[in-house]
């Protein structure tokens, strides 16, 4: 997989996150907050397809800026996504995906960086992420124009 690859399964991931709809404010059992008022750096995304897909978005966050702290992270995501998160949501995230070799951890002075270990196992596995969310997109929308031709909506 190219460098080119790796920014091609990167942006289409984004785009897609960033299509969703907007949720007035609440918060959830996972620790994440909803505002109201659209972020600086995006839209506001449901807090439980941001939480479902955490992962995901923390790899594609590493991608964008190289290295961060879990709170550099916390800070994307209200920035980018309207969604907060305590960093008792978020850290368990980073470990874990430290223990999968997907992120590595070098300790700082007063703080840890998170970085992708292997950027090419990381864009296949947004990539097959995307190819999952492009077919439930696609039999979504099928299934809207179905209606909508049936029902005269």
């Amino acid at each position: 997989m190219t460098e080119n690859d790796i920014e091609a399964v990167l942006s289409e991931f984004t785009d897609r996150v960033e299509q969703q709809l907007e949720q007035p404010e609440t918060s959830d059992e996972a620790g994440a907050t909803n505002s109201g008022e659209p972020p600086a750096g995006g839209v506001h995304l449901d807090r439980s397809f941001v939480s479902e897909y955490l992962d995901e978005l923390i790899i594609a966050i590493l991608f964008r800026c190289d290295e961060a702290n879990g709170m550099d992270i916390i800070r994307e995501f209200t920035h980018r996504f309207g969604v907060q998160f305590s960093p008792g949501t978020v850290y368990p995230h980073l470990h874990s995906l430290e223990d999968e070799g997907i992120l590595i951890c070098r300790e700082r002075v007063q703080t840890k960086e998170y970085s992708i270990d292997d950027p090419e196992a990381a864009a296949a596995y947004l990539g097959s992420v995307l190819s999952q969310l492009s077919c439930l997109e696609q039999f979504m929308s099928a299934t809207v124009e179905e209606s909508v031709r049936e029902h005269g909506l």
